[in-house]
């Protein structure tokens, strides 16, 4: 067991940057990461170019996470990539933290949760279980282990057309969106229509159909009219449902579903902060 200064449960950016500042002060921190470090760049969009981050050119998603933990670690910053925590109990001075291997001890501890604690939204039809693993999937998977060559992209906001344009390097790809226009950033939308990709409008997927694998993905239009588009691979992107499950007992203030906190950025309970995307304030944009 060990004791630092600060823990921080999510290895996404801000997880990443909070560890970095850290080592900057001279505090103690470690960062715990369920799955893999970066966050949303490795989950959602892994080899998107990524190109709004300062002071860097574009670059692909993986890399630019990797440099994020690696820079952590060039500052002191121990990092526990795969490994969840499953418990942490407040005591005086600080915080018991249980991970999936070992038991810790904190005398702060950052919240930097992300879309950690989220999953993705279901299109709530019929079959939607039986095909998933079998050709719909709810983020892209490597591009070089997709065998796909008809691809459908549901959804309507960034991550559905970056989403699209990483798989147009590798299938044939048709984005359904349920309204007439995107809700995605001008430069992003810029880029698609660049890239000429087919788009259905005002369509709302309903049926998945296939017998061993995906076949096709059956679209209702305005009309009542219906039509069925090939696809051997579809990719749900219409956003995210919070999980909160897990902090239910703490006692944590929450806006909708995200956590309260104040202009230090800490929560209602003392000790505890929270960064990101999962951390909402009076003001915040977005």
């Amino acid at each position: 067991m060990s004791t630092y200064d600060i823990a921080i449960v999510g290895g996404g950016p801000a997880g990443l940057a909070t560890a970095m500042f850290a080592g900057l002060r001279g505090l103690g921190a470690v960062v715990y990461e369920a799955e893999a470090f970066g966050g949303q760049l490795i989950h959602l969009y892994p080899t998107k170019p990524v190109s709004n981050f300062p002071t860097q050119p574009a670059l692909p998603s993986r890399e630019l996470a990797l440099r994020l933990a690696d820079q952590a670690e060039q500052f002191g910053a121990e990092l526990r990539e795969g490994r969840a925590v499953e418990d942490v109990t407040p005591y005086e001075g600080g915080f018991k933290i249980r991970g999936s291997l070992r038991r810790d001890d904190a005398k702060t501890l950052v919240l930097a949760l992300g879309l950690g604690r989220f999953t993705p939204r279901r299109l709530g039809i019929d079959d939607e279980d039986r095909f998933v693993g079998k050709g719909l999937a709810y983020r892209l998977p490597p591009l070089e282990d997709i065998r796909a060559k008809r691809a459908i992209v549901i959804g309507g906001g960034d991550t559905a057309l970056d989403t699209a344009l990483s798989l147009s390097e590798v299938a044939e790809v048709t984005v359904v969106r349920r309204r007439d226009e995107f809700r995605a950033f001008a430069h992003t939308q810029d880029r698609f229509a660049e890239a000429g990709i087919e788009v259905v409008s005002n369509g709302e997927v309903v049926g998945l159909r296939g017998e061993e694998h995906l076949e096709s993905v059956v679209v209702a239009r305005p009309d009542e009219s219906t039509v069925e588009l090939p696809a051997d691979l579809a990719l749900v992107s219409i956003g995210q449902v919070p999980d909160l499950s897990g902090f239910a007992r703490w006692g944590l203030g929450l806006s909708g579903a995200k956590i309260e906190v104040d202009s230090a950025m800490e929560t209602n309970v003392p000790g505890v902060y929270a960064v990101g995307d999962f951390a909402t304030y009076p003001g915040k944009v977005g």
